[in-house]
This record gives C-alpha cells, structure tokens and sequence, in this order.
C-alpha cells in the first residue's frame, strides 16, 4: 500500500464567491503523489483532539509555505513587517510538528514548514530579513513565476541532504521574507544561501525530518535532483507504514496469545 501523508489546510476565501474554504497549493499534493504517496489534506479543526483518529493512520507529514509564524512562540514581539498570522494554522501545525518529532514520524517541512519545525523545537526566525538581515541576495521573489531559479543552495557534505540530492551545491527559487535566525533542539543546519542564509535543515536522531527554505514541489519537474527529496521522503513514510504494520500484527499476535492462555 502506499503511505499515506498528511498536509495541513490553510483557510481562505473562494475567489469566485468569496465562500470560505480550507485548502492549499496543487504543486505539494502533486509532488507527493508523483513520488509515490497519497496526500491527505487536514483542515483547520476547531478541537485539535480529533486528530486523534486521524494520527495514528498517517505515515508521514509535509507541512506547506505559508504565511507568517506568530513571534510569541519563540520569545519575540511582532516586528512592524511582520505579515499575515493564522493562529489558529500556528496551533494546529505546531502539533503537528511536535507529534512528528515525538513518534519519529517522517517530515518534511517547505519554506514556512522549514520555519516552523525550528521553531516547534525552540529555534527562531528573522520575522522580516530585508531590515533585520539586509543583504545583497533577494530573497522575497513573489513578482516572478514561482519556479524561477533565484540562486544556489550549499550543502554541507556529511549532511542526509547531500546524500539525497546527490550535489553538494543545488539552484533554487526564492518566495521568502522570513528565515531560521537560531537553531532548535537537536536541529542542524545544513544548507546555506550565498549571503550565508539559512536554507535547509535537518534534526538529528529523527528517521527523517528534513526542511528546505524554497519551493522544491514548484522545480522537481525540471530538476530530477529535487525530485528524489520528494522520493526519499516518501520512501520513509513507507518504511514507517511497513514498521507500524509489523508492530500492529505483533501486539494481535501478542494479545491472541494471551487469550490462548
């Protein structure tokens, strides 16, 4: 079977009606599909216990760009360019990163989701990089199509992400105002932009849990080197689909047995 993965919900209007809806990007639920997965959208709930039921079933989790993180959750008061926050997207995801790094559930995390992963283990973020980190890379390219190469990524060699890519030097797109400013619990950084930015990161002692600063779901089509993060990434949730599967028919072993008794 193949694994199933979950992708949070962002809420938004219907353009044509203006009718409320939750939903997010195509390229990410395509990008998973295309590497063999099932995407499986989560909507925004009003009581986060309900995940609950949903939780156990998911082999894996890709948490999605997006607006901007609440400053509070890692000590900072809002910056004047500060963008749009969804607090109730901050709490659902923020339990979900955290349930992922709790269970060793595969992760990966884009652009926002990279973000939100330091910050679910205690990192920070630049809330606004043109005034807190000015640079001569522009970083924010939102005017551009989406897939356009705005520089090169370097790979730290000995990192699981030069393993996956295969390079240690990669070209990447650039949808951006925010940035990882420190580290979190047990999170290395492993990638950098020319002005020595933050671009990729991995947490140690985690099966998979990997975040990347751009946009890979917009250029794995055009470039087969991001294609297998996605690849790599569904393959773990697959072995975690297979591990939970043994461990399931080894507890109704385990529990027929003591019924034989």
């Amino acid at each position: 079977m193949r694994p199933l993965i979950g992708i949070p919900c962002h809420a938004g209007l219907r353009a044509d009606t203006a009718r409320p809806i939750y939903g997010n990007n195509r390229s990410y639920v395509h990008a998973v599909e295309d590497a063999g997965g099932v995407p499986v959208l989560i909507p925004l709930l009003g009581d986060l216990s309900a995940l609950g039921s949903l939780l156990p079933r998911l082999d894996g989790l890709l948490l999605s760009g997006g607006m901007d993180i609440q400053p509070h959750y890692y000590g900072e008061t809002p910056h004047p360019q500060l963008g749009e926050v969804d607090p109730q997207l901050d709490e659902l995801e923020l339990a979900l990163a955290r349930w992922a790094e709790r269970e060793d559930v595969p992760t990966l995390g884009i652009c926002r989701g990279h973000q939100l992963l330091n910050v679910a283990l205690g990192g920070s973020l630049y809330q606004d990089l043109a005034t807190q980190n000015p640079s001569t890379v522009r970083h924010s390219n939102w005017d551009k199509p989406r897939n356009t190469i705005v520089h090169e990524v370097r790979i730290e060699k000995g990192s699981r992400l030069a393993e996956i890519l295969g390079t240690y030097s990669i070209a990447a797109n650039s949808l951006h105002h925010q940035a990882v400013k420190t580290a979190g619990r047990g999170v290395r950084i492993t990638g950098y932009a020319p002005d020595g930015g933050i671009e990729m990161l991995e947490v140690s002692k985690h099966q998979f849990m990997i975040g990347v600063q751009c946009h890979p779901e917009e250029l794995y089509k055009d470039d087969p080197q991001w294609g297998r993060l996605f690849e790599a990434f569904v393959e773990a949730c697959d072995t975690a689909s297979v591990t939970q599967v043994v461990r399931t028919l080894n507890r109704v072993e385990h529990q027929l047995g003591a019924n034989a008794h």
